[in-house]
Order: structure tokens, then sequence, then C-alpha cells
């Protein structure tokens, strides 16, 4: 494989632009915890869960870690799509809601880059 294609595949400045977006998504968890509420674990699994996926991006998003990124993403829409339907969140909760969907957004259209690049 050559450079060039080896640096398509890689798209290592887009990993790390996904990446940065990734971490983004895992603070907006983390500060959406309730402590009072059972969800705050899922929350913070969450917010855990989009770690790994960062570090890989960062370091090396080869075309695996570019599909797995856009699969979670693409679930990660959905279902927050259908909480934001809901109107059972508060009032304060709703920016940081979101804030986390704008980054998946950005973060799915990284990966569709990417993945056009290959």
């Amino acid at each position: 494989m050559t450079a060039a294609v080896a640096a398509s595949v890689r798209a290592p400045g887009l990993g790390r632009v996904a990446a940065g977006l990734a971490l983004g998504s895992a603070v907006v968890h983390l500060l959406l915890v309730d402590a009072t509420s059972l969800g705050a674990l899922v929350m913070a699994g969450m917010a855990l869960a989009c770690l790994p996926c960062a570090a890989h991006l960062w370091r090396a998003p080869t075309g695996a870690v570019w599909g797995l990124v856009a699969a979670v993403d693409a679930g990660m829409l959905a279902l927050h799509a259908q909480m934001l339907a809901g109107a059972h969140h508060a009032a304060p909760a709703a920016p940081l809601m979101w804030l986390g969907l704008v980054l998946v957004l950005a973060q799915l259209a990284v990966a569709g880059v990417a993945g056009l690049r290959r």
C-alpha cells in the first residue's frame, strides 16, 4: 500500500476531529448524569464507552474503527432523537441534549467523509 493510500484509509486529521467530538460527547453524557436516577449509571457507562473509540480515532482510525463509529453514532442518533421528542426532560437538560445531538451528527458526518475518502 502506498503512503497516499494509507493516509486516505486512516484519515488521521479526520480521526483527530472525530476523537475530539467523541470526547465532547463523553463530557455531555457526564454533565447529564443525575445522581438520584438509576439512569445515571447508563449515562456514565455511555460516557466511558466513548473513550476507547476516541483513542482509536486519535491513534489509528482504520476502516473498521470508522465503521464502528458510524454504527454507534447512528444508534445514538436514533436513541437521542426519541429522547428529545419526549416531553419528560427537564428544561435545564435540554440544551445539553441538543449539544449531544449536534456532536453525534458532526461525528457521523466526519465518519461519512472518512468512508468516502477510502
